[in-house]
């Protein structure tokens, strides 16, 4: 028990420490300091005060001055036993950002180790905006040329004006938004490809294999 609460201050530290958090410290005589969070550890609190009286100096917090305090985008500490121990919410807190940041830090070793899906994956996301943008302008831009060229009372000055202008708006709309769409597939199927891509290296050398 003794180690895996010592494993996991050392997590805590490092989480916070990488955030780079506020911290407000609430004394027993119930008088609060605010500061930088520079360490933490379960039985000593280092900031980096905000008081022009510090002399902007780290100051270290022992458990035995300290009724509370509460670190930015974590949450509150309490002391228990002479040494602080974060609540249940900060906890939670905690192990979602460590979550978090193990998944990125493997997100960012796995597209290191594979630059196709890096590339695939710009690629196909390229794609998608120009379909998100040229499919629904396509869609516009023949109800447009559609209201435009419906017929109607050519004696109707306003009504053809509209008309008109639906027309010139459908003839900008549905190229542009075909044209989009055209470049838009081919790069979401190649870049769909290429993230699917893997470099296999054997005995003989190195070799591609696709995964569909």
């Amino acid at each position: 028990m003794k180690k895996f609460l010592l494993i996991f201050m050392a997590c805590v530290a490092t989480t916070i420490t990488a955030l780079a958090a506020n911290v407000t410290v609430t004394f027993n005589n119930n008088q609060n300091m605010e500061g930088e969070l520079i360490n933490l550890t379960d039985t000593s609190l280092v900031i980096r005060a905000y008081y022009a009286a510090t002399g902007n100096k780290e100051i270290t917090i022992y458990p035995e001055r300290v009724k509370y305090f509460n670190i930015s985008g974590i949450g509150r500490y309490n002391v228990e036993d002479g040494k602080f121990v974060p609540s249940e919410k900060a906890k939670a807190k905690l192990e979602k950002t460590r979550v978090e940041r193990q998944a990125h830090a493997q997100l960012v070793s796995e597209r290191a180790a594979n630059p196709n899906l890096v590339i695939g994956n710009a690629l196909k996301k390229t794609g998608g905006v120009c379909m998100g943008i040229g499919i629904p302008s396509a869609i516009v831009g023949a109800i447009l040329v559609g209201v435009g060229n419906s017929g109607g009372d050519i004696k109707d000055a306003e009504k053809l004006k509209t008309k008109a202008n639906c027309a010139a708006a459908g003839y900008v709309l549905l190229p542009m938004g075909a044209a989009l769409t055209i470049v838009g597939i081919p790069l979401n199927v190649h870049g769909k490809r290429i993230a699917e891509m893997n470099i296999n290296y054997t005995g003989n050398g190195a070799g591609l294999s696709f995964n569909f």
